[in-house]
């Protein structure tokens, strides 16, 4: 009976060929259950990139079709729009528009037909478990065993602003959901500080997975030589995960170096610049193309979090490179450990803890034997 194999049904909104971390936890989880054996389908908005994996791993994907609640623009005929940017605040904390449209529509489509054994639902958005919760309300719950998939808290996140907090009666509805799950994963430790009490005993730590055997090379990517070139790729968020503050000490600087930053937010940095020849603000770019490049850096750069209940899933990626890790405080600089990574000295770098958890083949065998616990 241990070597039973599963049918497991994966509910997203993000997946293959999107460009976030929930999207590849939830491309890398089908891929690897297929791997082992087990029967896997995705409710997902659907996308031709999708084929691919359908016909080389045995996919079945469900259509959860496209967001029907469009987004609050913040400009205005090409120029910032101060309203427009209030309301599309306004609505997210209050209402969590437009996120709460997927739960409708995951209501709606979830399957009603098939006993699958397992159910993984994957937020963000949060609204992605609304959904399922809603279905299951209604006894609509395909699965023998649910297990709710949290990249971060929701009402306990502590990298939020005022404006993007969810309002205080969301806690009800983060609550619902908390009582019909079976399980809650999350990928750290600290991570179950932003949870509430009664529900301590459904948390299971299951972090982030990779195939280790496909980021090889990036390990043995040549680097470039002379100056010293690092990066940061990743979110910005104001006050908190911040690299004003260390941009500001590298503009004061007598070193040569070359300092690329990889984000959405790049309009934010553009003042503290000030044209320094030094530092490279770039767009986004999608992973595949990243993480090249940045194995091909002297080192990488984090901010840490705000508190020990999120942290960036940016430090595996940093670590599948190879490269030494410059981890800092936004506002409390070490600027002794910046100068010493200048120098290439990296004694002080930053230490993945245990990697081998994060090999995709022990991630899925911790969700395997979560279902298991519940036969």
């Amino acid at each position: 009976m241990a070597d039973k194999k599963k049918k497991f049904l994966i509910v997203t909104r993000a997946f293959y060929p999107g460009n976030s971390p929930r999207a590849h936890r939830a491309t890398e989880l089908a891929k690897e259950f297929s791997r082992q054996g087990h029967e896997v389908s995705v409710l997902t908005p659907r996308a031709d990139e999708q084929e691919g994996l359908a016909s080389t791993y045995s996919i079945s994907f469900i259509d959860l079709g496209d967001p029907s609640w469009p987004e609050v623009p913040v400009a205005w005929r090409g120029q910032p729009n101060l309203f427009l940017r209030g309301l599309r605040a306004f609505l997210l904390k209050f209402l969590s528009y437009p996120d709460l449209g997927w739960t409708f529509r995951v209501a709606h489509r979830l399957p009603t037909e098939g006993a699958y054994d397992g159910m993984i639902s994957i937020g963000a958005p949060h609204s992605v478990h609304w959904g399922v919760a809603l279905a299951a309300a209604l006894r609509r719950k395909p699965a023998v065993t649910w297990i709710a998939d949290c990249g971060d808290p929701f009402m306990g996140m502590e990298n939020s602003s005022f404006y993007t907090h969810p309002a205080f009666y969301f806690r009800w509805v983060e609550k619902m959901f908390c009582r019909k799950a079976d399980w809650i994963t999350i990928p750290t430790e600290g991570a179950k500080q932003g949870y509430y009490r009664e529900f301590q005993d459904k948390l299971v730590v299951i972090p982030q997975g990779f195939r280790f055997e496909d980021y090889e090379h990036l390990r043995a990517a040549k680097r470039e030589s002379g100056l010293p070139r690092f990066v940061y790729a990743g979110g910005i968020i104001p006050g908190k995960r911040d690299p004003r503050v260390l941009i500001e000490f590298l503009r004061n600087c007598d070193s040569e170096f070359e300092f690329h930053i990889f984000t959405k937010r790049g309009d934010i940095l553009q003042p503290c610049l000030r044209g320094d020849p030094r530092i490279f603000v770039h767009d986004f770019a999608p992973r595949d193309l990243l993480l090249p490049q940045m194995a091909r850096m002297d080192f990488l750069v984090n901010f840490e979090n705000v508190g020990s209940t999120q942290t960036p899933s940016k430090l595996i990626d940093y670590w599948l490179c190879g490269r030494p890790i410059l981890s800092l405080r936004s506002f409390e600089l070490d600027t002794s450990l910046v100068d010493q990574f200048l120098e290439r000295d990296y004694r002080n770098a930053f230490l993945i803890d245990q990697p081998e958890q994060y090999r995709i083949e022990n991630v899925v065998d911790r969700f395997v034997a979560l279902v298991r616990r519940t036969e």
